[in-house]
């Protein structure tokens, strides 16, 4: 089972690839259990997985506004000491994945989205 991280701007029906910060998807399902844990944000819910996706998320509208928000308030370092160790992986790893989450939820503004794959 590979775990390649990937995500996408997603606009207009156009798909534009973002890079994956060089993290595995176990980080970023770190993350998102996180989300669903500590912000009661479901952002696996409305992602279109596929048969070849192993986890996704989508980010949009509101639920992008409110996970920015969440990270920009939060000391990243912090948060990656707290979430890693749940998950087995380093600290500076998790806060890669963290930081490379925030400046791609940036992005999001109108009508655009964020998604995320692991295939």
């Amino acid at each position: 089972m590979s775990q390649i991280a990937s995500f996408y701007l997603l606009k207009d029906g156009q798909r534009q690839e973002l890079s994956g910060g060089d993290c595995s998807g176990a980080v970023y399902m770190a993350i998102w259990d996180w989300c669903e844990s500590e912000l009661d944000l479901d952002v696996r819910f409305p992602a279109p997985q596929t048969e070849d996706t192993l986890d996704c998320a989508l980010l949009e509208g509101e639920l992008a506004a409110d996970l920015l928000s969440a990270l920009r308030e939060r000391n990243l370092p912090e948060l990656a000491a707290e979430i890693a160790p749940d998950w087995d992986l380093p600290a500076e790893t998790i806060q890669s994945g963290l930081e490379t989450l925030r400046s791609h939820l940036e992005l999001v503004q109108g009508n655009t989205s964020l998604l995320y794959e692991m295939t």
